[in-house]
């Protein structure tokens, strides 16, 4: 197993069970205790792991930097951006939410014509050399850390436009609180974009369950479709179609 895979394996298994050992580490992945202390060094390094006396814990993923959470499940996310690109019919007009299941979810688009409305510099950018994509930039007060628009002036332009699909990530998931935030703008656009689209779809992976934020979303009985890797156990509506992965992801 090369350096990169192991450590994906490492964040992998952080996300799952909260605390990893040196020493368990070391034989699971039949390396080295000095080659996990390397790896821990670098994954705190990257803002990824919390070290510990012999070993570390896991971060806490809604409140990451959104470069950080890049890093985690990485696989998983560019596999369910291909599910949900998949399901996408021509000339639908979109809400992207920011993210990077949500970056994954505009990699993979079809060459179709669409319409997409979006504050993520990322999305915009990588949409920005699509012929039959009309792109609809959300401006505002640009948010470094975020790597999107936000404010008060981004939120009075996404009122103004309706969609027929909003397609949306998470902070975090819980059973009964529903889909939270942990930033108060990004909660107030994840409910613009829900309430200006007909239908909306929620992308995430399985490192999202189980948490809250302090600001609300939206109850899971306002999703269609909820696309994730794991089975959540959540109490979704009768209304709502839950899709699983249907592919491995590598590593």
């Amino acid at each position: 197993m090369f350096t990169h895979e192991r450590q994906q394996h490492i964040v992998a298994l952080l996300t799952d069970r909260g605390r990893v050992s040196v020493a368990d580490l070391a034989s699971s992945l039949a390396v080295s205790d000095d080659t996990i202390r390397r790896d821990l060094n670098a994954l705190a390094a990257l803002g990824l792991v919390q070290k510990t006396h012999g070993g570390a814990l896991s971060l806490d993923v809604p409140n990451m930097r959104r470069s950080a959470r890049a890093a985690v499940l990485p696989e998983v996310k560019q596999a369910l951006g291909r599910r949900v690109a998949a399901q996408i019919e021509p000339g639908l007009t979109l809400m992207l939410d920011a993210g990077n299941s949500l970056l994954a979810v505009a990699q993979a688009l079809p060459d179709v014509p669409l319409t997409v409305i979006t504050h993520s510099l990322d999305i915009a950018q990588l949409l920005s050399e699509r012929a039959q994509v009309k792109l609809i930039l959300l401006g505002g007060e640009w948010d470094a850390s975020q790597r999107l628009f936000r404010g008060s002036t981004m939120l009075a332009m996404a009122q103004r436009y309706r969609a027929d699909l909003a397609i949306m990530g998470a902070c975090a998931i819980h059973a009964t609180l529903g889909v939270t935030a942990s930033d108060e703008s990004d909660g107030a656009i994840k409910r613009a974009f829900i309430t200006g689209s007909k239908r909306a779809w929620l992308v995430s992976d399985h490192s999202k369950f189980d948490e809250h934020a302090p600001y609300a979303v939206a109850p899971l009985a306002a999703f269609e479709r909820v696309f994730t890797d794991r089975d959540p156990q959540l109490p979704l509506a009768p209304t709502t179609t839950l899709t699983l992965l249907t592919e491995t992801p590598h590593g």
